[in-house]
C-alpha cells in the first residue's frame, strides 16, 4: 500500500525550530506551569534529532531515520511526530505490529500536547511580525534611497537597478508574511489526518480490514482531498468483496488528482454485474 512522505509536525513546526532557542525568559510570558516548560525545554532539544530523522526517511535511509528517531524520542518520549515517522519506518520494514504501537503513540502524544502546539504556533507568528518589521524598515530606506535618484535617460544605472530589485524582493517578502499572518491561531488542534492514514495501513497489513476503513473514513473527514486514503479504501472493499463501493472509491481518489492503478480499477469494473 502506497504510504505518505513525512508530514513535518503540521509544516508551522518546521519553521519554529529556530524559534525554539529563544531566551528561557519566553516562558515566563506564556503563563507556563514547571512541567510544561520542561515539555517544552525537552521538545526543543528533542526536534532537530527528529527532523534530521525525518529527512533520512525521505531519502529511503531507514536506519539512518531510526537512529536519529531513538535519539529524539529519547529526549522526549511524547514526540508525536517522531512516533509518527518511526511507524512509517516499521510500515517499510513490514513489522507490522511495531508499526501499530508508534502510530498509536503517535495519536496519544499529539492530543496530549496541544498546548504546546498552540505555543510554537503563537512564536511562530511573533517571529513572522518581527522578520515584517525588519523587512519594512529595509524597504522604507531603499525607498528613500530611489526617491532623490536622478535618472538617466542614456546611462543606465547598475546601483539604482540593484535598488529596484530590492525593493521588488522585499515588498514580495512582506506580502509573503501577510498572507502567513492572515491564518489566526487555530482554537483548537485535532490529530492529522496523515496520522489516521498511516494507522489504517497498519491495521490492514495485520489483516484487520474492517479496523483500517475506519482510519481511513477519518482521515477523509479530516482531510476530504486525501486520495490516498480513499484509494485505499477501495483495497478494502475490494477485499471485503464490495465492488462497487471500491469503485466509488477510485472514481474519488481520481478526482483528489490521486494516480491510481489502471489494471486495479479493470479488476474492480470486471467484478460488477451489468444491471
Amino acid at each position: 500500500m502506497k504510504q505518505t512522505k513525512t508530514v513535518f509536525f503540521v509544516s508551522f513546526l518546521i519553521g519554529v525550530l529556530g524559534l525554539m532557542l529563544l531566551a528561557p525568559s519566553v516562558f515566563a510570558q506564556r503563563d507556563f506551569n514547571m512541567d510544561e516548560q520542561r515539555l517544552i525545554e525537552r521538545f526543543r532539544r528533542a526536534n532537530p534529532s527528529y527532523l534530521d530523522g525525518a529527512r533520512q526517511f525521505a531519502k529511503g535511509n531507514l536506519d539512518k531515520a531510526e537512529s536519529k528517531l531513538l535519539e529524539a524520542l529519547k529526549i522526549m518520549p511524547e514526540h508525536a511526530d517522531a512516533c509518527y515517522v518511526m511507524a512509517q519506518v516499521h510500515l517499510k520494514r513490514n513489522a507490522f505490529p511495531e508499526a501499530l504501537s508508534a502510530i498509536t503513540a503517535a495519536e496519544k502524544n499529539y492530543l496530549a500536547n496541544t498546548r504546546l502546539h498552540t505555543f510554537t504556533y503563537q512564536e511562530y507568528l511573533d517571529k513572522l511580525r518581527q522578520q515584517r518589521q525588519e523587512i519594512e524598515e529595509r524597504r522604507q530606506k531603499v525607498q528613500e534611497s530611489l526617491a532623490g535618484w536622478t535618472v538617466s535617460t542614456t546611462n543606465p544605472d547598475p546601483l539604482r537597478d540593484r535598488l529596484e530589485n530590492e525593493l521588488q524582493a522585499l515588498t514580495q517578502n512582506i506580502s509573503t508574511i501577510d498572507s502567513r499572518l492572515s491564518s489566526p491561531i487555530p482554537p483548537t488542534f485535532e490529530v492529522p489526518a496523515d496520522y489516521f492514514y498511516i494507522h489504517g495501513n497498519a491495521l490492514f497489513r495485520l489483516g484487520r480490514a474492517a479496523e483500517a476503513a475506519g482510519q481511513y473514513r477519518e482521515a477523509i473527514r479530516l482531510d476530504p482531498h486525501h486520495g490516498n486514503a480513499y484509494n485505499n479504501l477501495a483495497l478494502v472493499s475490494f477485499s471485503q468483496g464490495k465492488f462497487h463501493e471500491a469503485l466509488d472509491f477510485l472514481l474519488k481518489a481520481e478526482a483528489a488528482g490521486v494516480k491510481i492503478n489502471p489494471d486495479f480499477k479493470k479488476a474492480v469494473e470486471a467484478k460488477i454485474t451489468p444491471l
